[in-house]
């Protein structure tokens, strides 16, 4: 009985916790924007500025750096917060992919195989003789997959 009355108090906190996340969520992504609102406003107000090539008021000119200075900072602060919050854990996806080669290729193929799976962690290869020309190689791959 205490194991299940611990169990749903730490589920309890848990979804409290959620809530409270998601409610911050909401008020930082209204803030962000808010701001992106009000950089675009002054990008638009200094178009003219921005735009003239002649001079320092061109793009890497004066009224850039103003506005890259007033906003950036806040926005990639704001953008880490938001990330923080927005943690999810993340799903391991397992992948098996099957290569047929010759021992005098093999290398070369699986160098390529490998190559096309950069963003997932090999975990195993196994190589078994098929013929006495072709191998088949088994490799397994697995990544964290955070959904969308």
């Amino acid at each position: 009985m205490q194991k299940e009355t611990s169990n749903l108090e730490s589920s309890v906190r848990e979804r409290r916790r959620n809530l409270r996340r998601r409610d911050a969520l909401e008020i930082l992504l209204k803030a962000r924007d808010g701001l992106i609102a009000e950089m675009a406003e002054e990008i638009r107000l200094r178009k003219d500025a921005l735009i003239d090539s002649s001079g320092d008021h061109n793009v890497l000119g004066f009224e850039f750096q103003e506005i890259e200075d007033r906003y950036t900072a806040r926005l990639q602060s704001l953008n880490s917060i938001l990330e923080n919050l927005e943690y999810r854990r993340p799903r391991l996806a397992h992948r098996i992919e099957t290569l047929s080669s010759t021992r005098e290729s093999l290398k070369k193929d699986l160098n390529d195989l490998i190559c096309r799976f950069d963003q997932w962690d090999l975990v195993d290869v196994n190589v078994s003789e098929m013929t006495d020309s072709t191998l088949l190689a088994v490799v397994s791959f697995t990544a964290d997959d955070y959904g969308e």
